[in-house]
C-alpha cells in the first residue's frame, strides 16, 4: 500500500509554476501572433463617427455614416469645421466625397434620412474619395428627386428632449394659393380654402409640461414665416362658423445658430404656420399638448 505523505506546500509550488508558464505563453502569443488587431471603425471621442459628405450640383447635400452605412442630415457647426491641417474652413470648402470625423452628442433622430442636430465639431481627413462617391452617390438621387412644380413645400417640426432628437412631419397643408408653370409652359394657380385650424384635428407634435424650443423645418426655405397661436381649449368649439373665432396671437420666430427657424412652444397650444414663397402662400397647423 502506497503511503502519500507529500507536503501541501509542494502542490502549491507546482500550481504557481503552472500559472507563471501560462501567463508567459499568453504574452508570447500576443507579441508574435500574425493576426493584426482590427481597426476601430468609430473614431474615439465624445461619440464621434466617420462619414462621407456628398453634394449634388444644385447644392443639396447629405452625409453617410461609413460605419453603419446610413444617410443622415446634420448641421455643420459654425466655426468648428477644420481641414486636414487643423485649419478652420467653411461648408463652401467641402466637396463631394470628402471624408470627415464628426463629433457630437450622439443623439440621432430615427427618420429617413436620419437627423443629427447635435454635431459640435467636424474635421476633414480626406478629400473627394471617388470610391465613396460611386458607392453611396445613389442616396443623392433617392433623397433629392426634382420636385413637380405643382407640389407644395412640406413642413417638419423638430425638437430635442432627454431621449432623442425628434422630427414630426405635418402631412397635409390647410389652405394655400400656389402658382406654377405646367409642362405646356402655361401658368396655373391652385387655390383652396380649408377649415380653420381650430376646426380640425391638428397633428400633435408632443405633450410638454413647460415651454420648449422647437424648429420649423421646410424642404424649401420660405421668404417669410408668420406663426399664430391659440389655446387648445378652443379646439372643436367653432364647427358651425368661423365668425366667432378669435384672432391668433403672433409668436416670435427667429433663426438659430444653425440657420434654422425656431420658436418657443407653449404647452396646451394650437399653432398655425403661414409660409410665403415666390409661388404663393401655404398654411400648416399643429398641436402642442399639455403633459399632466
Amino acid at each position: 500500500m502506497r503511503n502519500n505523505n507529500t507536503s501541501p506546500i509542494v502542490y502549491i509550488g507546482v500550481l504557481l509554476v503552472t500559472l507563471v508558464i501560462l501567463a508567459a505563453a499568453n504574452m508570447l502569443r500576443s507579441q508574435f501572433s500574425s493576426e493584426e488587431p482590427q481597426e476601430d471603425t468609430q473614431i474615439q471621442g465624445d461619440y464621434a463617427l466617420k462619414a462621407v459628405y456628398l453634394e449634388k450640383e444644385d447644392g443639396n447635400s447629405i452625409f453617410v455614416n461609413l460605419t453603419d452605412e446610413y444617410p443622415f442630415d446634420g448641421n455643420i457647426p459654425e466655426g468648428e469645421l477644420y481641414d486636414e491641417d487643423g485649419e478652420k474652413i467653411t461648408q463652401e470648402d467641402l466637396n463631394s466625397g470628402d471624408v470627415l470625423n464628426i463629433w457630437g452628442n450622439g443623439v440621432i433622430a430615427e427618420s429617413y434620412p436620419a437627423q443629427y442636430n447635435g454635431i459640435t465639431k467636424m474635421e476633414r481627413t480626406e478629400q473627394s474619395n471617388q470610391e465613396y462617391i460611386d458607392k453611396y452617390g445613389h442616396y443623392l438621387e433617392e433623397l433629392f428627386v426634382e420636385k413637380d412644380p405643382s407640389e407644395l413645400p412640406y413642413l417638419n417640426v423638430c425638437y430635442t428632449d432627454e431621449l432623442a432628437d425628434a422630427t414630426v412631419m405635418i402631412p397635409d397643408p390647410l389652405s394655400y394659393t400656389w402658382t406654377y408653370t405646367d409642362e405646356s409652359g402655361e401658368s396655373r394657380t391652385v387655390t383652396t380654402d380649408a377649415a380653420h385650424v381650430l376646426q380640425t384635428e391638428p397633428v400633435e407634435v408632443k405633450k410638454i409640461s413647460e415651454p420648449m424650443t422647437m424648429e420649423l423645418y421646410f424642404d424649401e426655405v420660405p421668404e417669410s414665416v408668420e406663426l399664430l397661436v391659440w389655446d387648445d381649449t378652443l379646439l372643436g368649439q367653432y364647427q358651425d362658423s368661423t365668425d366667432q373665432i378669435p384672432e391668433g396671437t403672433a409668436v416670435e420666430v427667429t433663426k438659430n445658430g444653425k440657420g434654422n427657424l425656431e420658436f418657443t412652444a407653449q404647452p396646451g397650444s394650437v399653432y398655425l404656420v403661414q409660409g410665403q414663397w415666390d409661388q404663393g402662400t401655404v398654411e400648416y397647423g399643429f398641436h402642442v399638448g399639455l403633459s399632466q
